[in-house]
C-alpha cells in the first residue's frame, strides 16, 4: 500500500473517531438539530482535509498526538533497490546452499502492506458496486412506475413494487394500496420534509465516507448517527406541521412490530428500523427543548477540533531532524534523551492459595437452594394479570396499552398458555381502547373468547376472566364478579379513560374531521398562534384577527372549503367567532381519487 495513502487513511480515522465519539457524547440529545445536522458535516470536512492541509507548527498545538501517530505509522520506505542482473549461470560441482538477497525476494513477492492495499481496495470496490447497483436498481423503478407531479415541486412515484415509503432528493416512492388517509396523511408530510431539506445529499455522502473507510467502526456508526439526526428533524417537522403527537408515534410503533410493511425511511438501502432506534425517536419527540445553556456542549465539539489538529500537525522531530543534519554541533539540544525505562517488579507468591474447603461449598450452594424454594410463589411482572390459588386471573381495561398485552401474554406462555388478540382498535389519539377481541387457549384444546366495545368512539367497559394452571377450567368475567384487585385496577382505569374521552372531545373531532377530508399536507394553527401574530403586530398567510379580535382569514384561502366543527360552514360565519371562542384551524390541501386535481380545506374548531 502506498505510504501516503496509509499515512492519510490513518490520521483521517482517528479525526473521525475523535469527532463521532465528541458528537455522540456532547450533542447527539440536544434539540438544535439544525445545528447538529452541521455538526456531522463538519465532521466529514475536518475527516477529509485536516490531514492534508499543510497545518502551521503552532506552540499552542501539542506535540505529543503527532509523535504518537508517528510511532504508530510504519517506516517509509527506502529508495528503491536497483535491480539485481541475472548472471550467467554457475554450475557447482557439489550442491551448496546458496542464500538469495532479500532484495531478490522482495522484489519478486508482495509484502504485507501490498496485500493490505489489495484488501483495502477490493473491499471499498465492492461496496461502491454496491452503491452503484442501488442506484441502478432505483433508476429502473423510477421509470417503470406512476409518476405525478405536485405543487411543491415533488414527484409522487407509485409502485405494486415497493414495500414501504421513501424519498430520494424530490422524489417520494411509495405503494399507494398499502396506507389508508390517516396513514398516507403522515408519509406525506414525513417525506415531503426528506424531499426539500435534501437530506439524501446527507445519506449519499455518509454513504461514500464509509466505503472510503470501510474498516473503520467509527464511519458505520458516523452514518448511523446521521440517519438518527435526520429522523429528529423530520419528527419534529412533522408534529410542528399539526399531526397529532401520540398518533404518530402509534403509527411508528405498528410499523416497527410489523415484519413487512415498515415506513418512514430515507436510505436508498432497505428499511434500517429497529425497536430501539424507535425509542430513542420517542424519547427525542417527547424531550423539551434544550436550554440555552447547553450551547456550552457546542464549544467543547469545537475543542475536540483543535484535539484533531494536534494529530495532523507537522511532525516537530522530523525538522528538528533536518537542523541537526545541517549543523551537528546542536545534536545535543535538538535530539530528545530517551526516556528511562520502567522496571517492574516481579510479584511473588510467598504463601500458597488455600484449596476451598468444604464447607465454603455448602455456603455458597445453600442459597440457591433457597432461592428455587421461593420462585414456588407465582408473581406477575404485569398488573394486570394476578395468581391465586394456582389460578392465573386477568383483565383488560380501556387504558391497557399494547406493552401491557405483550406483558399478558408472555405471563400466559409462562404456563404452556395462549392469549390471542385477535382484534384491537385504539382510539384516535391513542388514549384508550375502542374495542378488542381476545381469546385464551390451553393446549388440550379448551378456550375462552371476549368480544368488547363497538365503532362508536368511547372506552370499552373492562372485562377479563380466569385459567387454572395445573386443571382444565377457565371462563369470562365482568366487572361483577371479577378478582378484587383486578376489579380495583379496572375501576381506576375506566375513571381515567372516561377523564382523556372528556377532556380531549375538541381533538377526538379534529382527528374525525381530518379523516373525512382525505390525506394530504396541513397547517396548524392555535389560539397562541394569533395571539403571537397579535402581540408582534404580525400577518399570517393563513388566519390573522381583526381590530375587534375576530378571526379574518388571509386572502389566499377565502375562496376554500370550509368545515365547522365538521359540518359545512362560510367565509361569514367563520369570521364572525371571537378569539376568546376559537380552539384551532388547519389548512389543509389533499388529493382528489384520481390525484388528478387538488382540493383546499379550511377546518375551524371552537370550544363550544
Amino acid at each position: 500500500m502506498n505510504y501516503e495513502l496509509l499515512s492519510y487513511l490513518l490520521k483521517a480515522s482517528l479525526v473521525l473517531a475523535i469527532l463521532t465519539t465528541a458528537y455522540a457524547w456532547l450533542v447527539k440529545r440536544e434539540t438544535f438539530l439544525q445545528v447538529n445536522r452541521w455538526l456531522l458535516w463538519i465532521n466529514v470536512a475536518a475527516t477529509l482535509l485536516l490531514p492534508v492541509i499543510p497545518l502551521p507548527d503552532l506552540e499552542w498545538v501539542p506535540d505529543a498526538p503527532a509523535q504518537a501517530v508517528a510511532v504508530v505509522l510504519p517506516s517509509k520506505p527506502a529508495s528503491p533497490v536497483p535491480k539485481v542482473t541475472k548472471s550467467e549461470p554457475f554450475i557447482a560441482p557439489t550442491p551448496q546452499a546458496t542464500t538469495v538477497p532479500s532484495a531478490v525476494l522482495e522484489d519478486s513477492s508482495l509484502s504485507v502492506w501490498d496485500w493490505i492495499g489489495i484488501v483495502y481496495g477490493v473491499v471499498a470496490g465492492l461496496l461502491a458496486l454496491k452503491l452503484l447497483i442501488q442506484l441502478g436498481a432505483l433508476w429502473r423503478l423510477q421509470h417503470g412506475s406512476t409518476q405525478y407531479e405536485t405543487e411543491d415541486g415533488v414527484y409522487l412515484i407509485e409502485s405494486d413494487k415497493i414495500t414501504s415509503p421513501f424519498s430520494f432528493f424530490n422524489r417520494i416512492f411509495y405503494n399507494p394500496t398499502h396506507h389508508n388517509d390517516d396513514e398516507w396523511a403522515q408519509v406525506w408530510t414525513h417525506e415531503c420534509v426528506h424531499a426539500h431539506q435534501l437530506h439524501s445529499i446527507d445519506m449519499l455522502t455518509a454513504e461514500v465516507l464509509k466505503i472510503v473507510f470501510w474498516f473503520n467502526p467509527f464511519a458505520w456508526w458516523h452514518q448511523r448517527l446521521v440517519q438518527e439526526t435526520l429522523e429528529f428533524i423530520t419528527d419534529r417537522a412533522v408534529l410542528d406541521s399539526g399531526i397529532e403527537k401520540k398518533s404518530y408515534q402509534y403509527h411508528l410503533l405498528r410499523t416497527t412490530l410489523s415484519a413487512d410493511k415498515q415506513t418512514f425511511t430515507n436510505n436508498i438501502n432497505a428499511p434500517h428500523f429497529n425497536k430501539s432506534f424507535l425509542k430513542e425517536r420517542i424519547e427525542m419527540m417527547n424531550k423539551t427543548n434544550s436550554k440555552w445553556m447547553g450551547i456550552g456542549k457546542y464549544f467543547a465539539f469545537v475543542g475536540m477540533l483543535w484535539l484533531c489538529a494536534a494529530f495532523t500537525k507537522p511532525y516537530r522531530e522530523e525538522i528538528a531532524a533536518k537542523i541537526v543534519e545541517e549543523v551537528p554541533e546542536l545534536k545535543a539540544v535538538m535530539e530528545p534523551k530517551p526516556s528511562p525505562k520502567v522496571v517492574f517488579n516481579d510479584f511473588v507468591l510467598e504463601k500458597s492459595l488455600d484449596k476451598p474447603q468444604k464447607d465454603s461449598v455448602q455456603i455458597a450452594i445453600e442459597p440457591l437452594a433457597k432461592a428455587e424454594t421461593d420462585t414456588q410463589k407465582l408473581i406477575s411482572a404485569t398488573k394486570y394479570v394476578v395468581y391465586e390459588d394456582k389460578t392465573l386471573h386477568w383483565v383488560i381495561t380501556p387504558k391497557t396499552t399494547l406493552e401491557d398485552l405483550f406483558a399478558m401474554k408472555q405471563e400466559f406462555k409462562r404456563h404452556s398458555l395462549e392469549l390471542e388478540v385477535r382484534e384491537m382498535k385504539m382510539d384516535p389519539m391513542q388514549s384508550f381502547l375502542q374495542r378488542v377481541s381476545v381469546i385464551s387457549n390451553r393446549p388440550n384444546g379448551g378456550s375462552c373468547a371476549w368480544d368488547e366495545g363497538e365503532d362508536i368512539l368511547k372506552p370499552i367497559a373492562s372485562h377479563g376472566g380466569y385459567m387454572t394452571i395445573e386443571a382444565g377450567g377457565c371462563g369470562t368475567t365482568d366487572k361483577g364478579n371479577m378478582h378484587p384487585t383486578l376489579k380495583t385496577i379496572s375501576e381506576q382505569d375506566e375513571k381515567t379513560a372516561n377523564e382523556d374521552f372528556h377532556k380531549n372531545r375538541i381533538e377526538y373531532l379534529i382527528v374525525e374531521t381530518n379523516s373525512k377530508t382525505g390525506a394530504g399536507g396541513s397547517r396548524d394553527m392555535r389560539r397562541k398562534s394569533l395571539e403571537y401574530y397579535k402581540e408582534k403586530r404580525g400577518k399570517s398567510s393563513f388566519l390573522n384577527l381583526n381590530e375587534n379580535d375576530f378571526l379574518q382569514v388571509a386572502g389566499p384561502h377565502r375562496n376554500d372549503i370550509i368545515l365547522l366543527n365538521g359540518k359545512p360552514s362560510t367565509l361569514e360565519e367563520i369570521e364572525k367567532i371571537a378569539l376568546k371562542d376559537f380552539y384551532a384551524a388547519i389548512f389543509k390541501d389533499t388529493w382528489e381519487k384520481d390525484k388528478t386535481q387538488r382540493r383546499h380545506y379550511i377546518l375551524i374548531f371552537t370550544e363550544n
